[in-house]
């Protein structure tokens, strides 16, 4: 399953509605222009969070310690549970 988190929706959303008006995301409200930028910040530290954790876990099969790779896989996979 391809989780979709509200942020990346909402992104979704103002998008369409930019495209809509002639592609120009200068004709959106200043309400949202701010829920554009905030979507943007939210991807931006999830995209941070889970690029970290799978370069930690790839470090850490490289290492051969299971144990640590196993917790930061379950670490990813709650994130990813959560993108639902």
């Amino acid at each position: 399953m391809i989780g979709i988190h509200s942020a990346h929706r909402r992104l979704a959303e103002l998008t369409l509605k930019a495209k809509s008006t002639g592609g120009n995301y200068d004709r959106l409200s200043a309400v949202e222009k701010q829920e554009l930028a905030h979507c943007l910040t939210v991807n931006l530290e999830l995209v941070r969070k889970l690029d970290s954790l799978k370069s930690l876990a790839f470090v850490a099969y490289e290492q051969g310690d299971m144990v640590w790779h196993e917790e930061i896989c379950e670490r990813l996979e709650e994130m990813e549970a959560g993108l639902l």
